[in-house]
């Protein structure tokens, strides 16, 4: 929390110095109207001395709200910019997250965690740590107070203090489990939103509407009554803190009465001290909350950091090599006694060897499963073998920066991927800075430019995300052309041909041919049209039993 606020310690002080200008003023404001009481007591006629109360009691009155709405202000934005950091770092998190571990992750977590989650630390920060501190500097102010007025009625009102730190103290850890509890089961209710929204041609095309809606209702009952339990135990808790106002409340009434009737307290003493019971009562009353806020946005703030405290995977090198400039026809690349799983004992590859020459152009081949994909993503390091070597140019990968080895790696997934925006900024991806020549030259090498030329607004055309419809073959021909203005000299293509016609895989592999020169491809492949064009083929056999394959 201290790290995540550090840049705010002026607003952080700034704000306490409000908080201490709301109490004074509100430890000030009863007085006049106890100085008006107590002098219509002795002269009941109207007085300059009247207004002069009534003018002080609207001006402490006033200045109390308006310092109160300043303070709001300054922890609302304070608060604000916290939140905003934390969801920086969990997106920055998420960006560096390795496809093992992305595998091994719900989609629907993830996403619920970065937006609903990361507002605990703002609620931590606002209603937990900041009323902390200032309802605890407002006890103190009006318990000194409240016991040079009066200390009989003092020792009352400080005598609820112990009942409402047991109520405190047994309930907290329950609210706490319980609010975690049901964090995680709106999370995986999340997730099955998500997954409905991701594979719904595939829940109608097999009528499964019936079955996923059952498998909805059992998540969403679940998820009703973590929040039940939850929300319960929070309403006894809270009924546990009103019995322990509403008595000491009565026991004050009745000891004040007492003193007012033996004449060791003037009315308006008596109607002071009952305002400041009231104040009394208001900063005990946050004090009673913080530990339902702590429970419930603590259980949100564990979530986050149980994914921050994650090491980075690939682990970035203390000390990076510089990659020298790349040959004319490309990098060579070359894999020794490679092993690597998904789980632990299942490998998919297992001590794997090759050598692929700087401008050679492989296929990989081989039935399902048996780790040609992930053969691609081991040499961009989207995970890290478990044992054995990657190299480049005879260069350990581990030992290059990822933003170095990643730059000279054009990966085309096998499935065609648009994010939203427009066609040119699809295609200038991999370089934000092209120049509109060449993202046509790029678009014209891929065969997409007459097409492209075709849409409603050409070049501008928003795709992505519920934008514009292509057919596959197009989406291809544009992840080939993004490839080709990237420019990097090694090629990685996941089957780029694998749901296209004859006719859109003719122009693919039109376009393959050109890319491919003067640079290092791999490819997974399958169709013999794709294999035409490739130098040599490498086909890849499932494991023995002793070491099953995923």
């Amino acid at each position: 929390m201290v790290r995540i606020y550090r840049e705010d310690w002026p607003r952080v002080v700034l704000a306490l110095a409000l908080a201490v200008g709301v109490t004074a003023a509100g430890l000030l404001k009863p007085w006049p109207l106890a100085q008006l009481v107590d002098g219509w007591g002795r002269s009941p006629s109207a007085s300059p001395e009247t207004a002069k109360w009534v003018t002080a009691l609207f001006a402490l009155y006033a200045l109390h709200a308006g310092l109160g709405a300043l303070l709001n202000l300054v922890l609302i934005h304070t608060g604000l910019r916290g939140l905003q950091r934390v969801r920086q770092s969990v997106f920055d998190w998420l960006l560096g997250l390795s496809m093992r571990r992305l595998l091994g992750s719900q989609a629907g977590d993830l996403i619920y965690r970065s937006t609903w989650d990361t507002y605990a630390f703002q609620t931590l920060f606002q209603h937990g740590v900041f009323t902390f501190l200032t309802a605890s500097g407002s006890l103190i102010a009006m318990s000194v107070v409240m016991w040079r007025i009066n200390r009989p009625l003092a020792l009352v009102a400080l005598a609820t203090v112990p009942p409402l730190l047991i109520v405190m103290q047994v309930f907290g850890k329950g609210i706490g489990g319980r609010a975690d509890a049901a964090q995680r089961a709106d999370s995986r209710l999340a997730s099955r939103f998500q997954q409905a929204v991701s594979h719904l041609a595939l829940i109608q095309g097999f009528t499964a509407e019936s079955e996923e809606s059952r498998r909805f209702h059992t998540d969403a009952s679940e998820s009703l009554r973590a929040r039940g339990r939850q929300h319960a135990f929070e309403l006894g808790y809270l009924a546990s803190v009103g019995l322990v106002f509403a008595a000491g409340t009565a026991a004050i009434v009745w000891f004040g009465s007492r003193e007012l009737a033996s004449g060791r307290l003037s009315l308006g003493t008596f109607l002071v001290f009952l305002a400041y019971l009231a104040q009394f009562y208001e900063p005990l009353q946050q004090l009673s909350g913080v530990g339902t806020t702590v429970s419930n946005a603590g259980a949100g703030a564990r979530r986050i950091l149980e994914l921050l405290s994650q090491p980075r995977e690939p682990r970035p090198p203390e000390h990076p090599v510089a990659l020298p400039p790349a040959a004319p026809t490309g990098r060579a690349i070359t894999f020794e006694k490679v092993s690597f799983g998904y789980q632990p004992g299942q490998h998919v590859l297992s001590d794997f060897n090759l050598q692929v020459a700087a401008g050679e152009t492989l296929a990989i081949i081989g039935p399902s499963g048996v780790g040609k994909s992930t053969l691609l993503g081991l040499v961009p390091r989207f995970m890290d073998p478990d044992a054995g070597i990657l190299r480049i140019d005879g260069i350990d990968l581990r030992q290059l920066s990822l933003a170095d080895l990643r730059k000279c790696i054009a990966w085309v997934p096998q499935e065609p991927i648009l994010l939203p925006g427009t066609i040119a900024e699809n295609l200038a991806y991999g370089r934000p800075g092209a120049s509109r020549e060449e993202i046509r030259a790029a678009a014209e090498a891929a065969q997409a430019h007459a097409f492209i030329e075709r849409l409603p607004q050409g070049y501008e055309t928003v795709v992505g995300d519920g934008a514009i419809h292509m057919s596959v073959g197009e989406k291809q021909r544009l992840n080939l052309a993004r490839a080709f203005l990237k420019d990097a000299p090694i090629l990685l293509l996941d089957e780029p041909t694998s749901a296209l016609d004859a006719t859109s895989e003719a122009l693919v592999i039109q376009a393959l041919s050109r890319l491919r020169q003067g640079r290092t491809t791999l490819m997974v492949a399958h169709r013999l049209q794709t294999l035409s064009i490739v130098d040599r083929t490498v086909a890849l056999q499932p494991l023995p039993p002793s070491l099953p394959a995923v």
